[in-house]
């Protein structure tokens, strides 16, 4: 998990649906430009039908946001939703998926 000053409340989590959104194989990302840098992993049921499942995707999408968090110059709200593919891969993908996504928003 990310520090609870780097998690988007729940207040703010539909703010960066008004903003743009990129769109990687494994995963959709929302993001709004800010003053900080958030983030928010959202898991659909529809994704992953138990909260295990649910669960295990959030903690690996946390643990790749964790690494790459560094590398983002310009602050944003970031919302992240993971794809079902994001199931059965391992963390160097969802790592490098990101930064991809990151690089197409503008935002690394």
């Amino acid at each position: 998990m990310l520090r609870k000053a780097d998690r988007l409340a729940s207040r703010d989590i539909n703010r960066p649906s008004q903003g743009k959104s990129v769109f990687g194989t494994l995963i959709s990302m929302r993001f709004l430009p800010s003053e900080h840098t958030k983030v928010s992993v959202v898991v659909s049921k529809k994704v992953a039908p138990t909260a295990v499942g649910r669960n295990r995707i959030r903690r690996r999408v946390y643990a790749a946001v964790r690494e790459v968090r560094n590398s983002l110059k310009k602050p944003a709200f970031i919302m992240i939703m993971p794809k079902k593919e994001c199931l059965s891969c391992d963390i160097r993908s969802i790592n490098d998926e990101l930064k991809t996504l990151f690089n197409k928003a503008g935002l690394s």
